[in-house]
C-alpha cells in the first residue's frame, strides 16, 4: 500500500474517537442517562453505577489504546466488535418503513464500514501511531 493512506487512516482513526466519545463521557457525566439506553436497547433493567462506571473506564482505556494505535489488532478489533453488536442491538429502529425507524441511528452504519475498512488496514495506520 501507498503512503498515502496513512493520512486517511489517521483521519479515519480519529473519526471514529470523535464518534464514539460522547457516548464514553456520558457514563461519567450523565450516568442516568447511559443508565437509560442500557435499559431501553440492551434490555439491562438495573445497570449498577459501579458497573456502569467500570464500563466507561473500559472505554476510555480501550479508546486511549484505539487513538494512539496500540495493540491494534486488539484495539481496533474490540472497538468494532463492541460497536458492530451494540449496533445489533439496535436492528429494530434500522428497519425503513416501521414505526421505530429513527433516522438517528443509521449513522452506525458506516461507522462500522470505516472501523472494518481500518482494522483490515490497521499495519498501513502508521501517522501518529505507537505501534508501527
Amino acid at each position: 500500500m501507498t503512503d498515502k493512506a496513512k493520512y486517511p487512516l489517521f483521519f479515519t482513526r480519529i473519526s471514529i474517537v470523535y464518534f464514539l466519545l460522547p457516548w464514553v463521557l456520558m457514563r461519567f457525566t450523565k450516568p442516568e442517562g447511559s443508565k437509560g439506553i442500557a435499559a431501553k436497547y440492551y434490555k439491562i433493567s438495573e445497570m449498577p453505577d459501579m458497573a456502569n462506571t467500570a464500563i466507561g473506564v473500559f472505554w476510555v482505556v480501550l479508546l486511549l489504546a484505539f487513538l494512539l494505535g496500540i495493540k491494534k489488532r486488539i484495539s481496533y478489533g474490540l472497538v468494532l466488535l463492541l460497536h458492530a453488536v451494540g449496533t445489533l442491538f439496535t436492528i429494530p429502529y434500522l428497519i425503513v418503513g416501521t414505526e421505530k425507524m429513527n433516522i438517528m441511528f443509521f449513522a452506525a452504519i458506516p461507522v462500522i464500514g470505516a472501523m472494518w475498512l481500518l482494522y483490515s488496514l490497521r499495519d498501513n495506520d502508521t501517522f501518529l501511531s505507537l505501534n508501527k
